[in-house]
């Protein structure tokens, strides 16, 4: 079974194989009021790129976490096949922002792609490289990332099965982005469906929707809730 944790914002956390992965780790504090930082230990750590909201790996260390970033290539961390392909955090092919290392995950049967903080529409030849994840895990807050439309076009041209956004502004976040109901605007011809919990679990490939299908998970707010 692979289970996939949102810990808001863009941190992720793939469970399988009783092995822990997380991606892009934040504080909690630092982005929003009452978000909480992941509640969890990993045995590994991948970064997509080294800013303060993407790059808290403190927060979930142990002793013999693993950690990596901007790691591009064919890698393996535990039962996790791990790719990463440099692309850019701006439209500018990185001039602006810099680059990001997004990261394609095969954990058994399944594959996930994380987006990081991609700036602009995948060209064909990132797509190619990329192929066909099952599940694609796409910034859609704009602002510092590509427009949600952009978002949206990018991961339905890839055949994502199951298309999770993150990256975006809710109560209380402190960061100028888009909320996510601009994305669900565009996105209005796709099955959506809203989860209560902040988990996806998958115990085979029967379990993926049939069509592309945008799962949004909740967010993972502190006692109080959101402010």
């Amino acid at each position: 079974m692979l289970r996939i944790v949102w810990w808001g914002h863009a941190c992720f956390e793939l469970i399988y194989e009783d092995k822990r992965l997380v991606i892009d780790p934040h504080d909690g504090g630092s982005i929003a009021v009452n978000l909480p930082p992941p509640r969890t230990k990993a045995d590994y750590v991948l970064v997509t790129h080294p800013h303060y909201d993407h790059d808290a790996v403190e927060t979930v260390s142990k002793e013999g976490t693993a950690i990596v970033r901007a790691r591009e290539g064919e890698f393996q961390l535990g039962p996790f096949r791990i790719k990463g392909i440099r692309l850019p955090h701006d439209e500018f092919e990185g001039r602006v922002r810099g680059m990001v290392t997004a990261y394609l995950i095969e954990a058994g049967p399944f594959s996930v792609l994380h987006l990081g903080d991609l700036g602009r529409p995948l060209t064909e030849r990132e797509m190619e490289s990329i192929g066909s994840p099952d599940i694609v895990l796409v910034p859609v807050g704009g602002v510092y990332t590509l427009h949600p439309a952009d978002a949206l076009e990018s991961v339905t041209k890839m055949g994502a099965r199951i298309v999770v956004p993150m990256h975006y502004w809710f109560p209380g976040c402190q960061l100028p982005l888009e909320p996510l109901e601009i994305f669900l605007h565009h996105a209005r011809r796709l099955r959506v469906v809203r989860l209560e919990s902040n988990q996806l679990e998958l115990r085979e490939r029967d379990d993926l929707p049939p069509e592309t299908t945008v799962v949004v998970l909740k967010i993972p707010v502190g006692e109080k809730g959101p402010k």
